[in-house]
């Protein structure tokens, strides 16, 4: 681990990919493994949730600021993928984040929050289709694969990656079946066809989050920040209701975002309609 220089894998990688290297992915999950207590769990111990948030910045920041420096030089793309806590990944120096698509997470409430972030903060984003299953056949079907990518593409996605996992008599391909594949050719073929259709479903209303709130987003009893249970916090039950109302209300269109000083002015800029946590839905 002590002798590995990442500027020497960066650089002879962009001679041999070229215009196919599309950048570091540096950590992984960042935001699942702390609402998870994960072991590259960040936070610990907080007094409070300003503090989580402070904290868990200040240290992912330090983890992945050799990459962000390759960046700053070399104009190296840094990205990572998670299910949760897309907001504070950006903020802590991320440029793309992949909203995850797995197990029976909502996609119109993860592509709200990843799609959010990175609109009001000026990043790129994309989705990761990965576990449905922890066994046999792991991934989603090729009909809801295909379906997962529409909906990405749709929403504005600027990349979509397929997890596979090499370690498994499942397939000859990892994970993936000829299903997987068919679906991916049907997909690189609807993007060629139909190049006016990327970014169709457009955000036009927010819902704005307390800030620093590090809900997991995954279920109503989520924890927060991985150090607090939902009933811990009397906002957690109203803010729960309101995002699936919203959604209903307004799938696509909807983005939840979050009250930060640094883009309060952002947000007005960016939606036609603003709902925050502490006001009552019509």
């Amino acid at each position: 681990r002590y002798n590995y220089y990442p500027h020497l894998w960066i650089a002879d990688a962009k001679e041999k990919y070229g215009d196919k290297f599309l950048g570091t992915y540096a950590m992984d999950e960042p935001g699942g493994h702390q609402l998870d207590s994960g072991s590259s769990q960040l936070v610990t111990s907080a007094e409070n949730q300003t503090e989580a948030a402070e904290v868990y910045l200040k240290w992912l920041y330090a983890h992945i600021d050799y990459y962000i420096y390759a960046r700053e030089c070399e104009g190296v793309t840094v990205l990572t993928s998670d299910y949760g806590l897309y907001w504070f990944d950006y903020k802590s120096g991320y440029d793309t984040v992949l909203a995850e698509f797995a197990w029976n997470h909502s996609r119109p409430l993860h592509v709200a929050l990843c799609r959010g972030a990175a609109k009001v903060q000026n990043r790129e984003w994309g989705v990761m289709v990965t576990w449905t299953y922890n066994g046999p056949p792991y991934l989603v079907s090729g009909d809801e694969l295909y379906d997962d990518l529409i909906l990405a593409y749709h929403n504005g996605a600027k990349y979509a990656v397929i997890f596979d996992h090499p370690d498994t008599e499942y397939s000859e391909y990892g994970i993936l079946t000829e299903e997987h594949f068919d679906a991916l050719e049907d997909f690189w073929n609807y993007v060629n066809n139909n190049p006016d259709k990327h970014g169709i479903e457009k955000a036009d209303v927010a819902y704005v989050l307390p800030e620093n709130f590090g809900f997991g987003f995954r279920s109503s009893d989520d924890n927060i920040w991985g150090l607090w249970s939902a009933d811990e916090d009397e906002r957690t039950e109203k803010i729960w209701s309101d995002v699936n109302q919203l959604i209903d209300q307004y799938g696509s269109r909807l983005d939840i975002v979050y009250s930060d000083p640094e883009f309060n002015d952002k947000l007005q800029q960016q939606y036609d309609k603003l709902f925050f946590w502490n006001e009552t839905l019509n």
